[in-house]
């Protein structure tokens, strides 16, 4: 996510960057239905204040779970109208 990303579901700036590697597969595994997301954060757009909270999206549409074909420890949610806005991850 880019800076303008972050501020845009964040309501702020980012106090930092980091880098990360990231495997792009060649394959994906099928493990099963996603049936929700969930995590921590501490957003200000969509309904948070600011202040560190739990998310739960429960997925309205059919979601699938996978894994890469080298299991990089790289999970994938894939769904047909899965998207992230500043509320959260919506589809």
């Amino acid at each position: 996510m880019n800076d303008a990303g972050y501020r845009k579901f964040h309501g702020k700036r980012p106090r930092y960057k980091s880098k990360t590697k990231f495997h792009i597969p060649k394959v994906l595994v099928l493990l099963g239905r996603a049936n929700c997301v969930e995590y921590i954060t501490n957003k200000k757009n969509g309904g948070g204040d600011g202040k560190t909270a739990i998310y739960k999206h429960t997925f309205e549409t059919p979601c699938y779970l996978y894994m890469d074909e080298t299991n990089k420890k790289q999970l994938y949610i894939i769904g047909t109208k899965l998207k992230v806005t500043e509320a959260g991850v919506e589809n």
